[in-house]
């Protein structure tokens, strides 16, 4: 068994008075699958607290604008563990701009030009290189307004 670690997440807003009035809540669960009687498959959450090899692992970012003025220009990172390797395509986050890293935070770009430098050459970054993702958020929370961001990564 694997342990794992909470994870800070880095939360900025530019030019946004109510930043102060935002939270934001990491969410680490696993993810298993249970079939039903009937036969059907069901995902479910559950905490992270024992996460086996070749277990999903969800991460989660629960914000809300607790100002009584709309936030913009919200922008959401989440470190990838180097324990784990990013499912492909298992970003969520409604209205935001995603954008990938693989050299901790320097760059950031779409999924699809993520590259890494191997033996002189570039290549395209495979999921266990990603070590962060961001959410721009293209539309502002609206007062009490709230939302999440997530992805899904598979423990090695």
């Amino acid at each position: 068994m694997k342990t794992l670690w909470l994870l800070a997440i880095s939360f900025t807003a530019l030019s946004t008075p109510s930043f102060a009035a935002m939270t934001a809540t990491q969410i680490v669960e696993k993810e298993i699958v249970i079939r039903e009687a009937d036969g059907r498959e069901t995902a479910r959450r559950l905490p992270a607290d024992k996460v086996t090899p070749g277990e999903t692992v969800v991460y989660s970012i629960k914000y809300r604008n607790d100002s009584d003025a709309a936030a913009s220009d919200i922008v959401l990172v989440m470190p990838v563990p180097k324990e784990v390797a990013y499912v492909e395509g298992s970003v969520s986050g409604g209205d935001a701009n995603v954008a990938f890293s693989a050299d901790d935070g320097e760059t950031y770009v779409a999924r699809g030009r993520l590259t890494v430098e191997e033996d002189g050459s570039t290549r395209p970054a495979r999921g266990d290189e990603i070590t962060h993702i961001r959410w721009t958020l293209t539309t502002p929370v609206p007062p009490n307004g709230e939302g999440d961001v997530s992805y899904k990564a598979i423990l090695k």
